[in-house]
């Protein structure tokens, strides 16, 4: 009587893992198709990075920039989806490859005085100067270019008619903050087309202050102003002496003639 106890006990122990097993497959099998679905696309959107490294200050043109498709879920408010928003700006970051460009930190190069004071250092002054000169009127400068300015003034004594003309590299290094053209050229080609068809008002620097006090004197003596173009990376300064008539007739061992 007690062996057949133990088979009952046996038995019913296998029936209720049976029935255990089976449960267990039953949940896993219901659970299976929702494990098993794919995870929800998220859609993409198409918007402009940076096509590679992209300095501060920079004028952003067409080969700077690509169009990518990102995922939507990680894409700003602000985020540039068209080159039209972003070419011929100035990059107020620097923008690493592949980088969104944000329509917050790019900005018109012909935009206002308190744009401007985005593009200096805070130990700098953005001052106006009149673009008369040779390289300004060819259209051979554009922003974040760096120039020396040349001066030509007569220098002599106070009794002196007119005095000595003396031509000399009053400031090095100088950064184009803004060039300011007649008209609307806040893209790329708004300002190739005041290139081609307007001259330019005036040429904003940023300077240190007293570089832009040197400059306004220079300016008020009505000195003859030529800009210079530096090579890009070439922030050195040079060494120069000024130039004077003493100075050509010596360099070039001219000598007054003497008539009989």
């Amino acid at each position: 009587m007690k062996r057949r106890s133990g088979y009952i006990w046996i038995i019913a122990g296998i029936a209720l893992a049976l029935l255990a097993g089976l449960a267990a497959m039953w949940v896993i099998l219901r659970l299976a198709p929702a494990t098993m679905q794919p995870a929800e696309l998220v859609p993409e959107i198409d918007v402009v990075v940076a096509a590679h490294f992209i300095p501060l200050r920079r004028l952003i043109g067409h080969d700077d920039v690509k169009v990518q498709s990102i995922p939507s879920d990680v894409v700003p408010e602000n985020a540039a989806l068209s080159e039209e928003q972003v070419v011929g700006r100035l990059a107020l970051v620097p923008f690493s490859p592949d980088e969104m460009i944000l329509t917050n930190k790019v900005i018109s190069p012909t935009g206002t005085g308190r744009q401007v004071g985005l593009l200096m250092d805070d130990d700098q002054v953005a001052m106006a100067f009149p673009a008369k000169d040779l390289m300004s009127r060819s259209h051979l400068l554009q922003t974040g270019d760096k120039v020396d300015i040349l001066f030509s003034i007569p220098v002599g004594a106070a009794d002196e008619q007119g005095g000595r003309l003396v031509t000399f590299n009053s400031l090095q290094n100088v950064e184009i903050a803004m060039i300011v053209y007649e008209g609307d050229v806040d893209t790329l080609e708004g300002i190739e087309a005041a290139v081609r068809s307007a001259n330019p008002l005036s040429i904003v620097f940023a300077l240190d202050p007293q570089d832009a006090l040197v400059l306004k004197h220079l300016q008020d003596r009505e000195g003859i102003v030529s800009l210079v173009l530096r090579a890009p990376g070439a922030p050195e300064r040079f060494t120069t002496e000024p130039v004077d008539i003493q100075y050509l007739m010596d360099r070039y061992q001219m000598r007054i003639p003497v008539f009989p």
